[in-house]
């Protein structure tokens, strides 16, 4: 499957504009102590079930080998401060997994992840032409399931979404696309997506 191409969204908000944007190598090699530092942070690796510290070069490698996997990694920033990272992964038959990360711990539980998850999902629904994103998410990470539950996820436990279980007990979700158009018509008219110039 080829690769979708480059893209950037913008969405103006009350708290700021947001940017997502799929990066260049210079890109994320500028981001990548930034977010190795948002990776290493204790709680943030006991959310995401990492048990090894990343160094920046071992970042780079990451976005690398999501791309190299159908994938779309994108950085995330407000008003040109990078704020983490995320990512449609195995975008392929119209679906994908999806991931999220807001670096900083005064920066979380505020409504940020899920503008920015909203301002990802208008690509993945639109332009994408995706019909479900799967996410799987450990127990212990109840900011997330808030998160995607204000989406709009729903529980599911078919083998599609099973597929993407780390661990049996990984609690896996799913959205569909006209689940999330029917929730956020209004707010995805106010956010534009355009493929970047590379």
């Amino acid at each position: 499957m080829s690769l979708p191409p480059h893209w950037s969204g913008t969405w103006q908000t009350p708290d700021g504009g947001l940017r997502a944007y799929t990066p260049t190598v210079e890109e994320i090699t500028s981001a990548a102590p930034a977010l190795a530092a948002f990776y290493n942070d204790a709680y943030n690796r006991a959310m995401m079930s990492n048990t090894v510290a990343m160094s920046p070069g071992e970042v780079v490698e990451h976005f690398q080998s999501v791309r190299a996997a159908a994938g779309l990694p994108f950085l995330l920033e407000r008003d040109g401060e990078l704020f983490g990272d995320a990512d449609f992964r195995h975008v392929e038959g119209g679906t994908a997994e999806f991931a999220i990360l807001i670096g900083r711990r005064p920066d979380q539980g505020k409504g940020l992840g899920t503008r920015f998850a909203l301002l990802l999902h208008a690509l993945a629904f639109g332009a994408l032409d995706l019909g479900r994103v799967f996410v799987s998410i450990i127990p212990a990470n109840l900011p997330s399931q808030r998160l995607f539950a204000k989406l709009g996820y729903q529980p599911d436990r078919s083998p599609a979404a099973r597929a993407f279980a780390e661990d049996e007990s990984d609690i896996t979700l799913s959205l569909g696309r006209d689940a999330f158009a029917s929730l956020y018509a209004s707010a995805t008219r106010e956010i534009a997506w355009e493929p970047r110039q590379r």
